[in-house]
């Protein structure tokens, strides 16, 4: 056992071990400045329908679960356009400090809360810290001193285009979300997997959800972001986050400048393009790489063939029903 006990380290908050709980704050009206860490947050880990079911009210804390960690909304203004005041900022952290009691949360990172747009000193609110967790036993505050605003507008460039990525010129790196599985049975990794191959090497690289398994063709590289651990499960937005940021330490590694991408989110993970085109652009908003994000729009006769299909499936079943009532009822 110890005492209460405050580190300052120089990364992004939302570099944070796991294993920390996250909190930064927020307006009561959720809205938030593009840029900001607030802003980064909302996009990444913002349920905003949950969070409006809770008593979002200034002096309090609203909070969501992400597979298994706490992230913590303190509410420190009535909106966006306003400025915390320590009275306030002091009552959002006494609400945090209660929850982290009932749940027996010990460790949490935040970023110098309220020292940026809101102006508040550092000095003053670290003490506030100190003072509100005085007497907690055994808790860990990692305070991420990185600036954490995103470069607006970002220096990547991101261009949509109508076609097949496969199809994406020769010098662009290819992209595109898969599980951890590598079943690729369907979609676009069917694709993928029918053109590279090299299940084996994939699976050998043995990466998990938020990782990133890459594979070389010829002068590009194929980059599969994992980003759920079975094909049938859905990605969410912290995973295709991660995913990406393990991506960037490999473009940035290997002086890769173009990328060909999938739009993201799709078919059974149902994700906004608009959110998940705001996290590739401020994953790389410092890095100048171009951006191609593909719309596959598969040629008619493969839809005619698909609602073919799909008409006969339904008087396939409906002879079933049919042969199934004569025999119930001869």
């Amino acid at each position: 056992m110890h005492q209460f006990k405050l580190t300052e380290m120089k990364t992004n908050l939302l570099y944070a071990p796991e294993s920390y709980a996250l909190a930064h704050a927020v307006s009561a009206d959720l809205n938030t400045m593009k840029g900001t860490l607030a802003w980064q947050f909302a996009v990444i880990f913002g349920n905003f329908e949950e969070l409006s079911k809770q008593p979002i009210t200034v002096g309090n804390v609203a909070v969501m679960e992400h597979q298994s960690r706490f992230i913590y909304f303190l509410v420190t203004k009535e909106n966006v356009y306003e400025t915390t005041t320590y009275n306030t900022l002091h009552a959002a952290l006494i609400c945090m400090r209660e929850h982290m009691r009932i749940h027996e949360i010990t460790k949490i990172a935040m970023p110098r809360i309220c020292c940026g747009t809101d102006g508040l000193e550092w000095r003053r609110v670290k003490q506030l810290i100190r003072t509100v967790f005085a007497r907690e036993i055994n808790v860990e505050i990692l305070v991420c001193s990185h600036n954490q605003m995103v470069t607006i507008p970002p220096k990547c460039q991101i261009v949509e285009e109508k076609g097949n990525i496969l199809n994406a010129p020769q010098d662009f790196s290819l992209v595109h979300s898969t599980s951890a599985d590598f079943a690729m049975s369907s979609g676009i990794g069917l694709h993928f997997k029918c053109k590279f191959g090299q299940i084996n090497e994939l699976q050998k690289q043995n990466k998990h959800v938020g990782n990133v398994a890459v594979l070389k063709d010829n002068n590009r590289y194929i980059y599969n972001l994992i980003t759920k651990e079975r094909s049938h499960e859905k990605c969410t937005y912290p995973a295709l986050y991660y995913a990406l940021m393990a991506m960037r330490e490999h473009v940035e590694q290997n002086n890769v400048t173009k990328l060909a991408i999938h739009r993201f989110g799709g078919d059974i993970d149902r994700l906004s393009w608009l959110r998940v085109k705001n996290i590739v652009e401020f994953v790389f908003c410092n890095n100048a790489v171009e951006i191609i994000a593909y719309v596959y729009d598969p040629p008619e006769v493969v839809r005619r063939r698909s609602r073919d299909s799909r008409s006969r499936s339904r008087t396939l079943e409906s002879m079933v029903n049919r042969m199934s009532l004569s025999r119930d009822f001869p």
